[in-house]
């Protein structure tokens, strides 16, 4: 899936919740300016915690990797001085 598919599922996300929330509820305006802000920021937590996942991840694999080419060892063999 492409970041710009992403993005616009979360938008498409973020109008229906909202528009949810004011047909539902019949708030006033200043609410629903609130509620756009906290879904908002509730959206954009869960894609940078996506994007920390999808890091270490890399990271994992990219040490993995390296272990894999004798590159970098945790346990080093000392016995050789």
């Amino acid at each position: 899936m492409s970041f710009r598919i992403l993005c616009l599922l979360l938008w498409l996300l973020l109008c229906t919740s909202s528009l949810a929330i004011y047909f539902a509820l019949q708030p006033s305006p200043g609410l629903i300016a609130t509620t756009l802000a906290c879904l908002l920021l509730f959206q954009l937590a869960y894609f940078g915690s996506v994007l920390l996942l999808v890091g270490l991840a890399a990271i994992a694999q990219l040490s993995q990797r390296l272990r894999i080419f004798c590159i970098y060892s945790k346990t080093r063999d000392h016995s050789s001085k």
